[in-house]
């Protein structure tokens, strides 16, 4: 073996010492590729969001989510993401949370041609949405902002969520019409205004999640409807 000279040792020349430093630079850049073409090779691929909800507060709650190539879906106890009890009118509520999905029921996926018929998820969502202003009065009111969402699951066999996955993927999306929903309630007169239901809707539009929000003239019980119609067709579109 060669021993290459250590630099500011006597009799070492200029030259010698670029030409060490140009072999140390060369492996080392060599190093860095085989490590990044690794990592690249190894990444979770990221699928794009198309349709489906997320769905939290009330009843007939979890999520959705289809795309290119997959569908998951999942039914899951879930309060409202973003909440306040009772809600000052006038106040500006964000609706951008982060929801982290471990120990949930067992859900359903499709993805790259396989399907399972229960499979435990793990990830995290986070949704950055504008805000709504609270508003004032006794009527269930619904309220509009768009959103980008960005996240990450991974399908397990068994609940302990242990061993290799059976997928792991990240994902992308957004939402603009109607995209994040707020529905504000005052069913119990005692307590006030509440927060009572935050969903996410995804479509293909590309969202900016800008403050701003829309008020739709329409009880509350109408959205509590479509969502029900939305989670049927989901269920059935996961069951097929």
């Amino acid at each position: 073996m060669t021993s290459l000279p250590v630099l500011g040792s006597v009799g070492v020349s200029f030259a010698a010492r670029r030409s060490w430093l140009a072999s140390a630079a060369r492996v080392a850049c060599l190093a860095l590729g085989v490590a990044g073409s690794a990592t690249a090779a190894f990444a979770d691929p990221i699928r794009t969001v198309t349709t489906g909800d997320f769905f939290s507060g009330n009843d007939d709650t979890g999520f959705n989510f289809g795309g290119v190539d997959f569908h998951f879906h999942v039914t899951q106890p879930l309060d409202a993401v973003v909440s306040c009890t009772p809600c000052t009118p006038g106040t500006a509520i964000n609706l951008s949370s982060t929801v982290a999905v471990t120990g949930w029921s067992a859900g359903t996926a499709t993805i790259d041609g396989q399907t399972y018929q229960s499979v435990f998820f793990s990830g995290a969502l986070n949704f950055q949405a504008g805000s709504v202003i609270a508003p004032s009065g006794n009527a269930s009111v619904l309220l509009f902002s768009p959103f980008t969402f960005t996240g990450s699951l991974a399908g397990f066999a068994d609940a302990s969520l242990s061993g290799t996955p059976l997928f792991s993927t990240n994902l992308v999306g957004a939402g603009a019409a109607p995209g994040a929903v707020a529905l504000f309630s005052n069913e119990v007169v005692s307590t006030g205004l509440s927060l009572s239901q935050v969903d996410f809707h995804f479509d293909t539009a590309s969202a900016t999640p800008e403050p701003s929000s829309l008020l739709l003239l329409a009880p509350g019980a109408a959205w509590l409807a479509t969502r029900r119609r939305k989670r049927s067709t989901g269920n059935s579109a996961a069951n097929n």
